[in-house]
């Protein structure tokens, strides 16, 4: 699979995610996984995913569904990092002002991170040739 593709993929996964999460989440403020009386983050349940999406890639397996869940994964993860430092993590908090601009803020860098990574392996040595 080509880079591109795996950027794209990557990106989408992880942008749409971020758009579901906080899109339904600002509409069911209250919607929480509890199982017991453990309530579940997603951040928990992306660490989960990325950590298995870390094993296939040691394993050199690349395709559509790893990128995606990777991508998917770490909008889980990103999505709640801010949040549960910066607040106190209740249900009124995650749609605070702090969770969100944390949440842009990790993106962003994140989005920043994989531009430099592209443009310094790829396009310049396209650009040398």
């Amino acid at each position: 699979m080509k880079i591109k593709k795996k950027i794209i993929l990557f990106l989408v996964s992880l942008l749409l995610t971020l758009l579901f999460l906080r899109i339904s989440l600002s509409f069911f403020p209250s919607t929480n996984l509890t199982i017991g009386s453990y309530n579940i983050h997603h951040l928990y349940l992306g660490s989960f995913l990325i950590i298995i999406a870390v094993i296939l890639l040691l394993f050199e397996i690349v395709n559509t569904i790893v990128v995606i869940v990777s991508g998917l994964s770490s909008a889980l993860i990103l999505d709640e990092l801010i949040y549960l430092i910066a607040t106190d993590g209740s249900d009124v908090s995650y749609l605070s002002t702090v969770s969100l601009t944390g949440t842009l803020i990790v993106t962003f860098i994140i989005l920043i991170m994989i531009g430099f990574l592209y443009y310094g392996k790829f396009v310049k040595k396209r650009n040398k040739k």
